[in-house]
């Protein structure tokens, strides 16, 4: 071995032992506009069958004898167009899917109102700090600091990587999230489905 190479080789090691660590550390790339719009598309077409579900137990709650007899009619309508819009978003193109926007500059909030009920187009980004008590899961209510038990309500349609698991127990994190899908909600703060883009501590 020349006398060049036995005096570069500890260079080499060393370089070679600390590349994982310098690739570990590196933020990921953004999503690129197209990948954005087919997550959200994604994550619109989880949260209404996540709405279909949910209405499906009340139907058969009802079909039980709970609640008023119209609930019966009510619920089978309701299932009914959530089908049509879960058609209507499983065919959209992506790119047909438009770009989502974000709150008025000065008021990212997560507290902003937004839109009526069902899809949410454009989705309309918020920025908030979860802490996470319990593994989640799509369809997950989000432990969003500063909502309380009257709302607002954001549950998990989509992540970006499709791993909840990077929300971890005992952690505080900042995400961004984009709004998808409001749910029908009775208060006066919204209730919604989210697809959440970045994750950070």
């Amino acid at each position: 071995m020349s006398e060049v190479i036995r005096r570069a080789l500890p260079v080499v090691l060393v370089a070679l032992a600390l590349c994982p660590l310098a690739l570990s550390a590196s933020p990921r790339a953004e999503e690129s506009p197209a990948d954005l719009r087919e997550s959200l598309r994604r994550s619109t077409v989880k949260a209404i069958e996540l709405e279909i579900d949910a209405y499906r137990q009340k139907l058969q709650a009802a079909m039980a004898g709970t609640g008023p007899e119209e609930n019966k009619a009510k619920f089978r309508q309701k299932i009914e167009a959530l089908e049509a819009e879960r058609v209507r978003f499983s065919r959209m193109p992506a790119a047909e899917y438009p770009d989502p926007v974000a709150s008025t500059p000065g008021a990212l909030s997560v507290f902003d109102e937004a839109t009526a009920w069902g899809p949410m187009l454009p989705a309309q980004l918020r920025e908030a700090l979860v802490t996470t008590d319990t593994p989640y899961v799509i369809g997950s209510l989000l432990s969003v600091e500063g909502t309380s038990r009257s709302g607002p309500f954001f549950h998990l349609a989509g992540i970006r990587g499709g791993e909840p698991s990077v929300l971890k127990p005992g952690k505080r994190s900042k995400v961004t999230m984009y709004l998808v899908f409001r749910r029908e909600y009775f208060g006066l703060i919204g209730d919604y489905y989210v697809y959440v883009s970045d994750v950070r501590r």
